[in-house]
């Protein structure tokens, strides 16, 4: 797609009967600013388009001169592949820029954009590498925006951003920019609680029947992922990073979370259809492995790890859409667009390479045995 704004600006001068200099005082900027544009040698802020948009009476997209049918079609294909990580964050990085030069409007993309640079910061030494274009895209869109699950998703994103900069140099030391986390605090206190969510509200709202059972069936998959996050942030019991050894001591607390948290999906989710947890479940029997490793469980071990394996296998089989067949959510339909991909492939490499696992164990013959049939 290719943006004629240049061409644009200058046939809504002319049909308004403006110089570029009638049309530079009414704009409040230079002549050599509208000769730029009509030249596409530089372009308006993003500020800008709405008032130019606004004064000459037309959309955004016609004053793009968009084709917004064709435009649609390549945004919706680029977000889903960024939903489905079907691209590496380094490779998708630069096709998101490169559509936002064209749709300076588009908060989808914005968003998008603003996660894939805080993923691709992972790999260049964390949140201060990015911190300036992520804080310039976080005030874009919390200035300009209109759609509320943008803002909150942006805010979200940020608050995380900040909390990430401000968490200490080293286990159990000071903050590292207590001022982020200051910062972190107050946006965070900006959102709305739990009471006043979409999944809660349509409880309240929505009409008896078929709607109405749909409701309820969300907000139990919304809660049950709260539920496995606040007990995975739970410092004292679920905080399971193995690569750390400062979560070794924990062990005992880390499988008692991760166990009471398996047998309530299995309480949910009787056909083991978990859907939307799957990926949850996946990663809380690794989880249960190592840390029973640990602590000398070979055998409660093995069998996470076995569970862990065969589960992730199930879940990659799966189409793109199932139906839940378990009595809470049965009809209820999960999409695996938006959730992670080879979940064999990535728990066989997370159990190659970053499970430090305890020498005594790797001398088991059975873990040899589980160990050759990873599918890496």
């Amino acid at each position: 797609m290719h943006i004629r704004f240049g061409e644009s600006i200058r046939r809504l001068r002319r049909e308004k009967g403006l110089t570029q200099e009638a049309l530079a005082a009414q704009l409040n900027v230079s002549f050599q600013t509208i000769s730029n544009w009509e030249r596409d040698e530089s372009w308006p802020d993003l500020s800008m388009l709405p008032v130019l948009a606004g004064f000459f009476g037309v959309t955004t997209d016609a004053l793009l001169a968009v084709d917004k049918a064709a435009n649609e079609q390549r945004i919706q294909e680029l977000i889903e592949d960024f939903d489905n990580r079907r691209t590496e964050a380094p490779d998708i990085l630069p096709k998101l820029k490169a559509a936002l030069s064209e749709n300076p409007l588009e908060y989808r993309l914005w968003v998008r954009c603003m996660q894939c640079l805080l993923r691709c910061a992972r790999g260049l030494g964390g949140g201060l590498a990015v911190e300036k274009e992520v804080r310039e895209i976080y005030g874009n869109i919390v200035a300009h925006c209109t759609d509320d699950n943008i803002r909150m998703w942006a805010k979200r994103l940020f608050v995380m951003h900040l909390h990430s900069l401000a968490r200490p140099l080293e286990p159990g030391g000071a903050l590292g920019r207590p001022e982020t986390q200051a910062e972190a605090e107050r946006i965070l206190g900006e959102m709305p609680d739990m009471k006043t969510c979409r999944e809660h509200l349509s409880i309240m709202v929505s009409l008896p029947g078929e709607g109405h059972v749909r409701a309820v069936q969300n907000a139990l998959v919304e809660l049950m992922w709260m539920i496995r996050h606040a007990l995975f942030h739970h410092d004292g019991y679920g905080l399971a990073f193995p690569h750390e050894e400062a979560t070794h001591p924990r062990a005992r607390e880390i499988v008692y979370a991760n166990e009471l948290f398996l047998r309530t999906m299995d309480l949910y989710y009787p056909d083991g259809d978990y859907g939307a947890q799957s990926v949850l479940v996946i990663k809380a029997n690794g989880y249960l492995a190592f840390y029973h490793a640990l602590l000398g469980n070979h055998d409660e071990a093995l069998a996470a790890m076995s569970l862990c394996m065969k589960r992730a296998a199930a879940y990659d089989a799966l189409p793109r859409v199932t139906t839940h067949t378990s009595p809470l959510f049965k009809g209820l339909a999960f999409d695996k667009a938006g959730h992670s991909q080879n979940m064999a492939e990535a728990m066989g490499h997370l159990f190659e390479e970053h499970y430090p696992w305890p020498e005594g164990f790797k001398l088991d013959a059975r873990f040899g045995e589980v160990m050759a049939g990873l599918e890496i």
